[in-house]
């Protein structure tokens, strides 16, 4: 799961600011606990304590995207590295997708399984978005992103081999500005 962003927007780390008591990156590492994902990392920036304390009490692994900064291309290349050998493919979730459940990940990991190539990624009432699965055969290209780059870039060059699966509207909304925060 990807959550080293800086969260300017929101005033700080959002993977920590907590939605009905708890931090956004919890919510999604427990949906992800509830489906055959079989390793689940929290890539953090550099320095965030806080992060690594809540990735350990979540027996989770955390990573360090080694320039925040640079934008979500560290992050990528953080996770990819640190894949196990035998990965047939990541998935890349964000932090602040805190209204995912179990069963909308495990829609795209049994997408993936139905035809274990290329990329499959999370549509909303027909609209592209995240998370997104990428097969082992695109790890090379994931490596390759810079600044700004995440996932999208790699998606844009192989539309052939992207295959969309359909989730719930309201389960897809991404928490970036202050105005998206429920109330």
């Amino acid at each position: 799961m990807l959550a080293a962003g800086r969260g300017r927007r929101m005033g700080g780390a959002k993977h920590l600011r907590a939605l009905d008591g708890v931090p956004l990156a919890e919510r999604v590492i427990r949906a992800l606990r509830g489906t055959s994902a079989a390793r689940i990392s929290l890539v953090l920036a550099p320095g965030d304590s806080a992060g690594r304390a809540l990735a350990e009490s979540l027996g989770v692994r955390a990573l360090e995207a080694e320039s925040a900064d640079e934008g979500r291309a560290a992050s990528v290349r953080a996770a990819v590295r640190a894949a196990a050998p035998e990965s047939a493919a990541l998935l890349f979730a964000l932090a602040d997708q805190p209204f995912l459940e179990s069963a909308d990940f495990e829609s795209l990991f049994a997408a993936f399984r139905s035809d274990p190539r290329g990329i499959v990624r999370a549509s909303y009432s027909g609209a592209p978005g995240s998370p997104a699965l990428f097969a082992r055969a695109h790890f090379a290209e994931l490596l390759e992103l810079r600044r700004k780059d995440g996932g999208r870039a790699v998606i844009a060059r192989h539309p052939e081999l992207v295959r969309a699966v359909e989730l719930p509207p309201d389960h897809g909304p991404d928490l970036d500005d202050p105005q998206d925060w429920p109330e």
